[in-house]
């Protein structure tokens, strides 16, 4: 008599840890051990944004801004920054949510995107800045980019072995250099890979709100992404760019919450807390035409 064949591995969930201050950690960290226990296979992204300005800081160094030619105000990132950047994202904030899973009986797996080229990036091309005095100048040495290339099988072969895999930028360019590249649009990138059943990204904030000032202004849910986009300010625009990106690429469900909440990622999953979003059944609104 012929085995059974094994069961289609679970569509995963994808949890992005943001990189703000006031991020609970531990919080994150017992709901992604209980989402584990479950029988859910979890990919985690974690971003650093406050721990590589303090490291920043602490060396003296800074992020230099420029505007560019079409009068965008950018941050700029050379060798010498994306070093410490480094440090801090992959030394410190990574190996901390390895060591909060560990501590709670999870094998975790730190990775930055070099590591198997878990994250292969495009480079930018250089940049036409201006310079104080109004001249034009073009900046071949800011290392910035975009994932072009997510390692799913590697990801796969980690989560098959019943690992929960940690990633984090810079990303590496085909010819081997690190560059920077946002966490929100890594976790979007690997949920798209994956075929994720669902991507959460945690920040400090509730979620979308139609008034930045007002928490009891906080947009349910919508399937309208582009249209959101005018309520969305600051690091809440690449939130919902990352979101646009997985629901493109065949994620069903993603969630903007906030990690200082009880059980924040559940409360994104189970729809009590936060902003969920979906893609317009375009099928359905032909027919009903």
């Amino acid at each position: 008599m012929s085995a059974n064949p094994a069961a289609p591995a679970r569509r995963p969930v994808v949890v992005k840890i943001g990189g703000a201050a006031g991020v609970d950690l531990e919080n994150v960290c017992a709901d992604v051990v209980e989402l584990v226990h479950q029988g859910e296979r979890v990919v985690v992204v974690n971003g650093g944004s406050e721990a590589g300005e303090r490291l920043l800081g602490s060396l003296g160094m800074a992020r230099p801004e420029a505007t560019t030619a079409n009068g965008n105000v950018v941050r700029l990132t050379y060798a010498p920054t994306l070093r410490a950047l480094t440090m801090a994202w992959v030394g410190e904030v990574n190996k901390a949510v390895v060591l909060a899973l560990l501590a709670k009986g999870v094998t975790a797996l730190g990775l930055c995107g070099a590591d198997g080229r878990v994250l292969t990036a495009r480079r930018r091309p250089p940049l036409k800045l201006q310079g104080s005095d109004g001249r034009m100048r073009i900046d071949r040495e800011h290392l910035a980019g975009e994932v072009s290339v997510v390692n799913a099988a590697l990801l796969g072969t980690l989560l098959d072995g019943g690992y929960v895999p940690v990633v984090c930028p810079p990303a590496v360019t085909e010819d081997g250099v690190l560059v920077n590249v946002d966490a929100d649009h890594v976790a979007s990138s690997i949920a798209a890979a994956l075929g994720a059943r669902a991507l959460v990204i945690l920040s400090n904030v509730p979620g979308l709100l139609a008034d930045p000032k007002d928490p009891a202004t906080l947009v349910r849910a919508s399937d309208d992404v582009e249209g959101c986009m005018p309520l969305a300010g600051g690091r809440m625009r690449y939130k919902l760019e990352a979101v646009r990106r997985a629901l493109e690429g065949g994620v069903p469900t993603a969630y903007v919450s906030a990690s200082r909440v009880a059980r924040p990622v559940f409360s994104a999953l189970e729809e009590a807390g936060g902003t969920k979003f979906t893609l317009r059944d375009k099928g359905g609104a032909d027919a009903g035409a």
